[in-house]
């Protein structure tokens, strides 16, 4: 069996599966402004409803973290798939705000389905050469589902409704679920033989002088790992990677006064450079040699001069504008995949690697739910050139803590390497 071959099988299957699901929670991002413009709900009560798609994601980080170590990705990603896809089709039938606030926040749970399973396949179903590629260009997935969210979105706001845009969205992640469901069927032989593999791997490094991967208690492992830096950061992070990407294209309607299809349409420049983020990233870790914690530092100082730009000079073009918060967001997926991908596979050795990425991934998205709605109040009340001077000192902030963290994971790191 061609184990390289069939590892590119399971990676094009997450990769998908990852990319499908951005496409069913950003459609709600890209339809706000439509949806405030039609009277569904204010501003204010928009922020209140992508809060709790994030609470709803940060919670079900924390449960479905846990249970990937313990439940085959093969079921928790096609359940999430499928809830998520119900769910986006039935806002398309909706005319009660409150009901849309309770369907979001239950496609927000089932979306906590998808993130940590993947990180458990890329630790416990390939081989250690092909992990790194996987984490690296599983990044893409990101901004390739958020161009084609947009994109759906600009067409049906321009031609039909933002219910069609929901409506179809739903469909596509629906008719995905069952397409990951089948071809991780068809790779049952492969899981079988990587599995034999991984377990020869183990018995090298134990006569080599290692010990085994055992399961470690997740707490002690937070806590003496230098991991409570990353804790700190990904909470800054998740500030501005997803709260400020669910306001953009509201952004761009009130300070340009342009209509929701062309706000969605300009929104689609952000992923454009996200996709150069994760890989600036990954050129920027080789070069600190493999630091997560200052790659991450290093992001969130391209942010900040980024934010500052966009407070100077993206008042006076709409292009400058998207530009410059673009450079935001792609730094900041950057940093995001230091936080929630590199740094929980060092935790694979002790059994660790879904539970550890499912409770950064809480913390970045309750981050990300305060942030939606505190972001909508700021905005209402003080303006948007308020708004990005506090974007840009929550930027700081991140490039502080990260910085802070550096020499405390480098021994973190260390220390995995011995248990």
């Amino acid at each position: 069996m061609d184990l390289d071959k069939n590892a590119r099988r399971l990676f094009m299957l997450c990769w998908f599966a990852y990319m499908i699901n951005y496409i069913g929670r950003y459609d709600f991002s890209a339809c706000m402004s439509e949806m405030v413009a039609e009277g569904i709900f204010t501003k204010t009560f928009g922020g209140t409803v992508g809060m709790a798609f994030f609470a709803a994601y940060g919670i079900g980080q924390l449960i479905n973290g846990l249970l990937g170590d313990r439940i085959s990705p093969k079921y928790m990603i096609f359940t999430g798939l499928l809830g998520s896809a119900l769910m986006n089709i039935a806002i398309g039938f909706s005319y009660s705000r409150v009901l849309i606030l309770v369907l979001w926040c239950l496609n927000g749970y089932f979306c906590s389905m998808l993130w940590a399973p993947i990180v458990h396949c890329f630790s416990d179903l390939m081989l250690k050469k092909q992990q790194i590629k996987a984490g690296t260009n599983i990044s893409a997935s990101i901004p390739v589902g958020n161009i084609l969210s947009y994109l759906i979105s600009s067409v049906f706001l321009k031609y039909m409704s933002w219910r069609m845009s929901f409506i179809v969205s739903g469909l596509m992640v629906l008719c995905y679920a069952f397409t990951w469901s089948i071809g991780m069927s068809s790779l049952k032989g492969y899981i079988e033989a990587v599995r034999v593999k991984r377990q020869e791997e183990i018995m090298r490094e134990k006569v080599s002088g290692s010990s085994p991967a055992v399961k470690t208690p997740l707490i002690p492992l937070l806590l003496g790992t230098g991991l409570v830096f990353a804790i700190l950061g990904i909470l800054f992070n998740g500030i501005l990677k997803d709260g400020v990407t669910l306001w953009v294209p509201t952004y761009i309607s009130d300070f340009f006064g342009s209509d929701g299809s062309v706000a969605s349409l300009a929104a689609v420049i952000l992923p454009l450079f996200n996709l150069l983020g994760a890989y600036m990233a990954a050129y920027v870790y080789k070069k600190v040699r493999e630091n997560e914690m200052l790659t991450a530092g290093i992001m969130f100082a391209l942010s900040t001069c980024s934010l500052l730009l966009l407070f100077f000079f993206g008042k006076y073009s709409m292009l400058l504008a998207v530009v410059f918060i673009a450079m935001t967001t792609a730094a900041m997926l950057g940093a995001n995949n230091m936080f929630l991908t590199f740094i929980p596979l060092n935790f694979c050795k002790v059994g660790r690697a879904s539970s550890v990425t499912g409770f950064l991934d809480a913390c970045s998205y309750l981050a990300s739910a305060l942030s939606g709605v505190t972001i909508g109040v700021i905005a209402d009340n003080y303006g948007w050139n308020t708004t990005v001077l506090v974007w840009a000192a929550v930027a700081v902030s991140g490039a502080v803590i990260s910085l802070m963290g550096v020499s405390y994971w480098k021994k973190g790191k260390e220390k995995l390497n011995t248990m």
